[in-house]
C-alpha cells in the first residue's frame, strides 16, 4: 500500500455576500485541492484555501508552490502512516503548514477509505453528531449588523461572530451595542478583529462594553499585546491567529492568556497536528473550534469531523464557508447548516464525500 500519484487542482470560491474584515474583504480566493491515489486505486481528497493573505504568512499561490516540494516527497509512502508522512513533509520543507495540511487531510480521507471507516472514527469517535456552528457578521453599519444578527438567529444560529477593527473605534462600539440589543437568550457573541485593534483600543472597547456578555477574539496582533489586554479586559480572550502550533497553544494555556481558541486546521498543518491540539485542549478544559479560513466541502468535512470529536461543553463549533460562497463539491453530502448545526456527511468512508472524477477540471500538476 503506497501513494502512487498526487494531483493538484485549483478552483475559485467567490464570496457571494459581504465579508469585510478589519484589513481586507474576501473576493474570489482560489482553493487548492489535492487528490491522492494509492497503489490500490483508492482516492483521498484534501484542501487548503486562505480567505486573504493579510492574516498569516501564506497565500494561495504559495500553497500550490509548496506542493512542488511536498507532493514528490510522499510518493511511494504508506498513506495510513500519518505520523511518518508528517515527519517526511517536515524534513522536506520547513513551515508551509497549509500545503502540508492539504496532503495530510487527503491521507486521512484515503485512510478511511482503505479501512472502510469514517475519519471521525479514525480520530477517536464522535462525542456529538450534530455539531454547532457560528456565523460571521461582516463589518458594516450598526443597522446592518443588527439586522444580520436578527436574521441569523431566526435561522437557528446561536453563535455570532461580529467582525470589527480597521475603522474608528466608536463605530465598532456602536455596532457591538446594536448587535447586543438584538441578541436572544442562549446566543453567544464574539467580537473578532483579526488583529485589528491596538492594545489601547481593545481595552477601551472592553471597558465601554463591560455590561455586555461577549468574548474578544484575537483583538491584537501579538501575544504580548494580548497579554496586556488580558490583564485589563472585562471579557474572555479567544486566540486565533497566534495559535500556530501546539507549543504556542500550550504556552498560552499555561500562562492563562487564552480562555479559548479559534483553531484553523490548515494553520496547524492538518488533522494529525489538530488531533494533538484537541487532546491538549480537552485535557486542560480549554474551549476550541475546528474550522478554517475559507474553502469548500473538503475542508468543511474535515472541520466537522474534528468538531464531532470535541466534548460538547468545550466546543466553540465548526465553521463552514459554504454560506458565503454557496458552492458544493458534493451536492448531496456536502456539509450544510440546519438550525445552527451541521451533521456529518454520509456519503461513505473517509470524509463522507463523493467527489465525481473531473469535478475540478484538469489537474494543474500531477506528481508520480
Amino acid at each position: 500500500m503506497a501513494i502512487k500519484e498526487v494531483r493538484v487542482y485549483s478552483t475559485p470560491l467567490a464570496a457571494k455576500h459581504l465579508y469585510n474584515m478589519s484589513s481586507s474583504a474576501v473576493t474570489t480566493p482560489y482553493s487548492t485541492i489535492v487528490e491522492i491515489i494509492d497503489s490500490s486505486g483508492h482516492r483521498g481528497y484534501g484542501e487548503a484555501c486562505l480567505a486573504s493573505p493579510q492574516y498569516q504568512p501564506a497565500h494561495n499561490d504559495g500553497v500550490r508552490n509548496s506542493l512542488t516540494i511536498l507532493a514528490p516527497a510522499i510518493i511511494g509512502h504508506d498513506p495510513t502512516q500519518l505520523s511518518v508522512l508528517n515527519a517526511i513533509m517536515n524534513s522536506a520543507l520547513d513551515g508551509h503548514s497549509e500545503g502540508k495540511a492539504a496532503l495530510d487531510i487527503a491521507c486521512w480521507d484515503l485512510s478511511g477509505k482503505i479501512f472502510n471507516r469514517s475519519v471521525v472514527d479514525l480520530l477517536g469517535g464522535a462525542l456529538q453528531h450534530n455539531i454547532i456552528t457560528y456565523h460571521v457578521v461582516g463589518i458594516g453599519t450598526p443597522e446592518y449588523a443588527a439586522t444580520e444578527a436578527t436574521r441569523l438567529q431566526n435561522e437557528g444560529i446561536t453563535r455570532i461572530q461580529l467582525k470589527a477593527g480597521g475603522r474608528p473605534i466608536q463605530e465598532d462600539i456602536a455596532s457591538i451595542r446594536a448587535v447586543a440589543e438584538v441578541i436572544q437568550p442562549g446566543t453567544d457573541l464574539a467580537i473578532d478583529t483579526n488583529r485589528g485593534w491596538t492594545t489601547a483600543e481593545a481595552i477601551q472597547v472592553s471597558s465601554a462594553c463591560r455590561d455586555i456578555t461577549l468574548s474578544l477574539e484575537q483583538p491584537c496582533a501579538t501575544e504580548s499585546e494580548l497579554s496586556s489586554v488580558k490583564q485589563q479586559s472585562h471579557h474572555p480572550i479567544v486566540v486565533d491567529e497566534n495559535s500556530t502550533d501546539i507549543g504556542a497553544i500550550a504556552r498560552m494555556i499555561a500562562n492563562g492568556l487564552a480562555d479559548g481558541f479559534g483553531l484553523k486546521i490548515t494553520r496547524l498543518g492538518g488533522l494529525t497536528n489538530m488531533r494533538a491540539v484537541r487532546d491538549l485542549c480537552m485535557q486542560t478544559r480549554t474551549p476550541m473550534s475546528a474550522d478554517d479560513a475559507w474553502g469548500g466541502d473538503i475542508i468543511a468535512a474535515a472541520g466537522v469531523a474534528m468538531g464531532a470529536t470535541l466534548q460538547p461543553q468545550l466546543s466553540r463549533g465548526a465553521w463552514l464557508a459554504h454560506p458565503y460562497h454557496q458552492t458544493h463539491y458534493d451536492e448531496h453530502n456536502g456539509p450544510r447548516i440546519e438550525n445552527g448545526y451541521v451533521t456529518l456527511p454520509q456519503g461513505g468512508p473517509g470524509l463522507g464525500l463523493v467527489i465525481e472524477e473531473g469535478r475540478f477540471g484538469e489537474p494543474l500538476t500531477i506528481y508520480k
